[in-house]
């Protein structure tokens, strides 16, 4: 396989915030890029130790505006500049408060009636971070040698490297005039980490791992257990005990405040609203604050183990993966002993084992999930929707499973054997699914980059002499070939693509995850984009190539009526999704995936205003009539929202577009600057081009949540105020939510390998 290369972006600090801050199920075209961005350009930092925050002069005002916008930097704070910075300067009782912010929680489906609570902390705890890391990234890497056990900690700070954006890519051809646009899968100004990490970046690599099968070969026994509830349950004091001594750190409580320790339990109680008991869940930063904390404990269990007479890799072997541990041993006894150390030492810092999830597995060492896995394959395999094949092939390879019913009967059929969920296995099969598809398309396409070399081939011949006419009949026999191959590859594949849609939402509607929702997205993007990309092809084909002919493109693209019936199975596939389930509160992360492919199929596939509000519960009505807005709309829902609706030339979604008007309003009635999500809704909302139908109904509209939050000083003339509004607007089209810049195929390519369980 060849390498990718990359391109060396420097150091930079700031890149803190594009790998190490936000959570994983974060909605599409959410990001800190371009908050990297002004961060880097303005040159904003703090300064601890003068209680300043600085950043590039600019004497238009503006960034002084945004900064105390962006940060909840209340107008009385004192404002100082010199010949290049300017600064805010804050009292030595103000500073430690200006940290001190409600983080933007939001819930996504963990279990069948339970939920997971996932953070994004404010901006101005995500620019300490920045300081943070800084200073203490070697402290950190430090203190994360001491287990032996870890298969996830930091190694090193991570290669400072990016991808070029080439997702609709030309591929290059024999024939410098044929273009085949593909799809392709690379990343672009996203890193995955701060650090790299040693010696997994995700736990299925460890189950297919040499060790772990060195492992299953040298001990007859693995028992596995978890943390319960981890991230909520630790105590952010715990930190400086596991780094120092408990009774050293209580006490000596007034300077262990000053060490890496005491820093960073502090800043994790402050983007918490001061919390001790537990830590934010989702961001990186959370896992190497459990890291941390978790290696001092497994420290613990190996010395009491070695003082005992057990030693490591001969009488037993543990692995972690974050809170999910692996005890690989022969006698029974060290695993008691194990288990037995193990609850005394997370209980001594106020982590309790989990009963529930304790599982003891005996030689063969094989799980009910890895069987599944290898019949899964073994079922794709064998499978005519993943493949191109003629007569005669596939009676040799006896292929079976024509359709995505078959499949998931048989699918059924390995869950029901191996005694598996849905749930252990829904990331592997839409992940073969996915992989299967990239090979069907890759394969049609090279095969229609042939024939389209062959016409090429034949016109230059026929141009020349008779001499040349041997040849031309072999090319004229290639082309007859070619075109027989290309004509079954074709329909063969538009048979694939309804059925590999069909199963891709059997799959997802059985158990719908954020994660899950991701990889449904890339399936059903990469189809889309396919069907697009083979229309450029056809196009660029007509203008590039000299003499070419309508005739010659008969196989390359998919006709009217067969590009809209895929386009409308996908469709009905989501439309099915958003009627099965009306959004609760924690369950909208799901379906804000989804919405971006609906606006990828375009103006003939649009949802009903009923369907978007039955689903979302923009608002219900009473027995009388009267229409209530629902404020409880989060803010990932209304910028996902918006953007879906978009500029709705049509004016289908007049009733919502005014509805989620309202609701913002409505919200900012309790505007506080130390909350996170009322700053990421303000500052987006600031440069959405959809919260109105006309610019003067956007104008309108900032200027009333602003002069809502008393954002401009008394007696500002609303020439003044749209003067204002305008500046901010043309400083930066885009913040946190990228409303002009939002490629999916982009997006959902940065997602990719980023996902940590």
């Amino acid at each position: 396989m060849r390498r990718k290369t990359g391109h060396n972006i420097g150091y930079k600090k700031e890149r803190v915030v594009l790998s190490d801050i936000l959570p994983y199920e974060v909605p599409p075209f959410f990001s800190n890029r371009h908050f990297y961005n002004f961060l880097v350009k303005n040159k904003v930092t703090i300064n601890e130790d003068k209680r300043t925050i600085q950043f590039k002069k600019d004497n238009s005002g503006v960034l002084k505006m945004l900064i105390q916008t962006l940060f909840g930097i209340s107008k009385s704070t004192s404002f100082v500049s010199d010949t290049s910075f300017d600064y805010f300067r804050f009292s030595e009782k103000m500073f430690p408060k200006i940290f001190l912010t409600i983080p933007f929680k939001f819930k996504i489906t963990h279990k069948n009636k339970d939920y997971r609570e996932l953070t994004v902390i404010h901006p101005i705890n995500q620019l300490y971070l920045v300081g943070f890391y800084d200073k203490y990234k070697n402290t950190i890497l430090y203190n994360t040698k001491l287990s032996r056990f870890s298969l996830r900690k930091p190694n090193k700070v991570s290669s400072l490297k990016y991808y070029k954006d080439n997702t609709n890519k030309k591929k290059k051809s024999k024939n410098q005039d044929i273009e085949i646009i593909e799809t392709t899968d690379k990343e672009y100004t996203s890193l995955k980490t701060f650090f790299s990490y040693q010696k997994y970046s995700n736990i299925y690599e460890f189950y297919e791992s040499y060790e772990y099968q060195r492992a299953e070969k040298r001990f007859d026994n693995l028992l596995k257990f978890d943390v319960s509830r981890c991230f909520d349950s630790i105590y952010t004091h715990t930190l400086s005990w596991a780094l120092t001594n408990k009774k050293i750190v209580k006490d000596n409580i007034g300077t262990n405040n000053a060490t890496f320790g005491g820093k960073f339990d502090r800043a994790m109680q402050q983007m918490n609203y001061n919390e001790t008991n537990g830590i934010v869940i989702g961001p990186e930063f959370s896992r190497i604050f459990a890291e941390l904390i978790l290696q001092r404990i497994d420290k613990n269990v190996e010395k009491e183990l070695y003082k005992k007479g057990y030693k490591y890799k001969d009488d037993y072997d543990v692995y972690r993966y974050v809170d999910d541990f692996f005890v690989f041993y022969n006698d029974d006894k060290i695993s008691s002993e194990i288990l037995s150390l193990y609850k005394i030492k997370l209980q001594e810092y106020n982590l309790f084992f989990n009963d529930s999830k304790t599982d003891v597995i005996s030689k063969p060492i094989i799980t009910g999930i890895t069987i599944a896995k290898e019949e899964i394959r073994k079922l794709i395999e064998h499978s005519m929707i993943f493949q191109f094949y003629d007569s005669d092939v596939k009676k040799q390879i006896s292929l079976k499973h024509y359709t995505a019913k078959d499949i998931i009967t048989n699918y059924k059929a390995i869950l029901a054997k191996t005694e598996t969920n849905y749930k252990d296995l829904q990331n592997y099969f839409l992940a073969i699914i996915f992989n299967k598809l990239k090979g069907l398309i890759k394969k049609i396409q090279d095969e229609q980059e042939s024939l389209l070399h062959f016409y090429v081939q034949k016109r230059d011949l026929e141009a020349k002499l008779n001499d040349a006419k041997e040849n031309l009949d072999e090319i004229l026999e290639e082309i007859k070939k070619q075109e027989k191959e290309l004509k079954s590859y074709s329909n063969q594949l538009f048979k694939n693509i309804n059925e590999i849609i069909e199963l891709t939402f059997f799959i997802y509607s059985v158990l719908p995850r954020v994660t899950y929702s991701i990889k449904v997205c890339h399936i059903l993007f990469r189809i889309i984009d396919f069907i697009k990309n083979q229309e450029r092809t056809k196009q660029s084909y007509m203008v590039n190539v000299q003499s070419a002919e309508e005739d010659e493109l008969k196989y390359i693209a998919f006709d009217f009526d067969k590009k809209h019936q895929i386009f409308k199975r996908i469709y009905d596939g989501i439309s099915l999704v958003f009627k099965k389930s009306i959004s609760s509160e924690y369950a909208e992360i799901e379906t804000l995936y989804l919405l971006p492919i609906i606006n990828e199929l375009g103006e003939n596939y649009r949802f009903q205003e009923e369907l978007i509000n039955k689903h979302f519960r923009i608002y219900q009505k009473d027995s009388n009539g009267n229409k209530a807005i629902n404020t409880s709309l989060n803010y990932f829902t209304i910028i996902s929202l918006l953007n879906y609706i978009n500029e709705d030339s049509n004016q289908i979604y007049k009733e919502i577009r005014k509805d989620i008007q309202n609701i913002i309003i409505e919200k900012f009635n309790n505007f506080e600057k130390n909350n996170a999500e009322d700053i990421f809704l303000l500052i987006d909302v600031l440069t959405c081009p959809y919260v109105g139908s006309s610019d003067a109904e956007i104008q309108d509209f900032r200027r009333k949540i602003l002069d809502k939050i008393k954002f401009f000083d008394i007696n500002t003339s609303i020439v003044d105020k749209n003067s204002i509004i305008e500046k901010i607007e043309n400083y930066a089209s885009d913040w946190f939510y990228s409303w002009r810049e939002n490629d999916l195929g982009k997006e959902l390519n940065t997602k990719r390998g980023h996902s940590v369980y």
